[in-house]
């Protein structure tokens, strides 16, 4: 069925038939709803090719990920993509993933894909401080959402987890069980997330008045074996760390197998936290205390974010996502912090 006789079929024009099943709000929602109900009843489906011609748009969405040796998906952000891409679908949209590698140039990576007419807007993952894609997206006034918020960042840029109270709160659990030698193995200095979650750190120190050393402070990507590494480095050390904060769930992992290896028993005589609650981090033995998120709510704000942009759509946005934290095994009492 076109819609030429599905607007007959109902006795309305052909573009206020069109306009209610784009989902514009200038149409009556009495109207909308009639609509909708008699396309599901006939099995209108709109064509897409048409559709596209029509509207001068593609209807698809990029997101460009690091691949090769820097290749970083958590399962936590993997559920955002999925959240994300499920919204967009039922909005009559797609979301195409693709990656870049060591060897190309970022900025070129980008720029063929906002000028090759593929997409209508990219959304941005691991924001960084000073981003240079946000830079020339705006050069080009592309549209883009970020994961990821920095000062001065508008709410019509951005969805982001609240990691600096995250971390806050994190520490602040640390401080609470006796700990005053806490370590903090971060994600790379560059993200905003990270510099987020060290401030939620230092104001926790800071207002408990204990001192911070500055080699209890660490930055790596986020994979296993630098934990491993930089935790053997920690504990290793003339003054090491009772407590050991890591930036996600696999960092956790690394810091885990790392202080077992020295004679630790994490857990027992050394307390270590996550971050992301991965599938793993529940079944490991000690359990990982970590933050987790609504990672459906996420991916659902970044997609309505972008429609505003993109449509003329009003979705109610909520920019702030707040975190829970899940206590187990892996961290301890510190008087128990001692081989």
């Amino acid at each position: 069925m076109s819609i030429k006789k599905l607007a007959e079929y109902l006795g309305l024009s052909k573009s206020t038939v069109s306009r209610a099943l784009n989902g514009y709000l200038d149409v009556n929602k009495d109207t909308r709803e009639k609509v909708l109900k008699a396309a599901q009843e006939l099995g209108y489906k709109a064509n897409p090719t048409a559709k596209r011609l029509a509207s001068g748009k593609s209807r698809t969405l990029g997101i460009i990920l690091p691949s090769d040796s820097n290749m970083f998906v958590s399962p936590a952000f993997a559920k955002v993509l999925v959240s994300l891409s499920e919204f967009l679908a039922q909005q009559d949209y797609q979301l195409i993933v693709t990656t870049i590698f060591d060897w190309q140039d970022e900025t070129q990576v980008y720029l063929d894909l906002i000028t090759s007419g593929l997409v209508d807007g990219i959304f941005i993952a691991r924001t960084r401080c000073n981003d240079l894609r946000l830079t020339l997206l705006e050069k080009h006034r592309f549209p883009y959402v970020c994961f990821g918020f920095e000062e001065g960042f508008s709410k019509e840029s951005f969805i982001d987890v609240d990691n600096q109270q995250a971390f806050y709160q994190l520490t602040q659990r640390q401080i609470s069980l006796g700990h005053t030698q806490i370590a903090f193995i971060n994600a790379s200095a560059e993200l905003t997330l990270s510099q987020a979650r060290k401030e939620g750190y230092l104001r926790a120190m800071k207002e408990a008045g204990l001192v911070i050393e500055s080699d209890w402070i660490l930055h790596a990507e986020l994979k296993q074996e630098n934990a491993l590494l930089m935790t053997e480095q920690l504990m290793q050390s003339n003054n090491p760390p009772t407590s050991i904060l890591c930036a996600d769930d696999s960092m956790a992992l690394g810091a885990i197998a790392s202080c077992e290896a020295l004679g630790y028993k994490p857990g027992i005589n050394i307390a270590i936290t996550g971050y992301g609650d991965y599938q793993h981090s529940r079944y490991v033995k000690p359990a990982i205390t970590t933050i987790k998120y609504d990672t459906s709510a996420v991916g659902k704000e970044m997609a309505k974010l972008m429609l505003n942009k993109l449509e003329n759509t009003a979705f109610h946005i909520q920019n702030w996502h707040q975190t829970e934290m899940l206590v187990r095994q892996s961290d301890c009492h510190a008087r128990a912090s001692k081989i």
